[in-house]
């Protein structure tokens, strides 16, 4: 899965936000005290404000992953070619399961939240031989089943609502990574290790493989270090939340609170 990290002004529009939402609750509960003596109004605001900066990044994602997605299958949407129609089916897919998009960029992945379907282009075709795109169909329709990209979105929404806790930043890097791992897991069982090896290396030779498409929130094949060395039996990436990230988010928890009993 490739999600490119977010622009510099979607950053700075995100601590904007935040920024306010904080000094409108510092606003409303130096009020609250001092008309209502309500010491309470405080942290029901701070609770009220992280959820709401988190549904707002739930929506964000959902609506430009949909406005996406919609003008890949009205521009880009072509017939299935024969070859990849014979695979999907000897796979047991249904072919409406599957969208076939015209790029030269060899892409695959699933997208939708409630509806989740595979998207592959004619440039991934032309570069992977037989078994190594069966490999990447049993890798995303592992994706598809399982509901990735809605778990993503969740998992998105919850690190930007918590953006202030290394720790939460960490596990939605971690849990990504693992859901890669567990769809390649689910590959090598069933087309072998050589096979996704192959369509990885093959990507990897590919400079430009990710380029062509911004980030939103779908669960793809990408070549990342975790996945490679994971099918040369290393292991590149810690799978367990590290100290300096608990160490971080329990500071900034005290700094939360001293703000809050000002």
């Amino acid at each position: 899965m490739g999600m490119n990290k977010p622009k510099p002004i979607l950053f700075a529009a995100l601590v904007m936000v935040t920024l306010a939402c904080l000094s409108v609750i510092n606003w409303c509960s130096w009020i609250s005290q001092r008309c209502l003596g309500a010491d309470f109004v405080k942290p029901i605001a701070l609770i009220a404000a992280l959820l709401t900066i988190g549904l707002f990044s739930f929506i964000w994602q959902a609506r430009r992953t949909s406005r996406y997605t919609h003008q890949l299958l009205n521009y880009a949407h072509i017939a299935l070619p024969s070859r990849l129609e014979s695979v999907i089916t000897e796979f047991g897919l249904d072919t409406s399961q599957v969208i076939f998009i015209q790029s030269p960029q060899p892409t695959a992945f699933c997208f939708g939240f409630l509806r989740p379907r595979i998207c592959l282009s004619t440039g991934l075709i032309d570069l992977l031989s037989m078994p190594q795109l069966w490999a990447v169909l049993l890798h995303e329709d592992y994706h598809r089943r399982r509901f990735d990209p809605l778990r993503i979105l969740l998992v998105e929404a919850i690190g930007t609502a918590l953006f202030f806790l290394p720790v939460v930043q960490e596990w939605r890097t971690l849990y990504k990574i693992k859901l890669e791992l567990s769809a390649d897991r689910y590959a090598v069982e069933k087309a072998g290790k050589a096979a996704l090896a192959g369509a990885l290396h093959r990507l990897v030779s590919y400079s430009a493989a990710s380029r062509s498409f911004p980030s939103v929130v779908t669960a793809g094949i990408s070549a990342n270090s975790a996945r490679i060395a994971a099918l040369l039996g290393e292991r590149s990436t810690p799978h367990q939340l590290s100290a300096k990230s608990f160490i971080g988010s329990i500071a900034n928890l005290w700094a939360l609170c001293l703000l809050l009993m000002l």
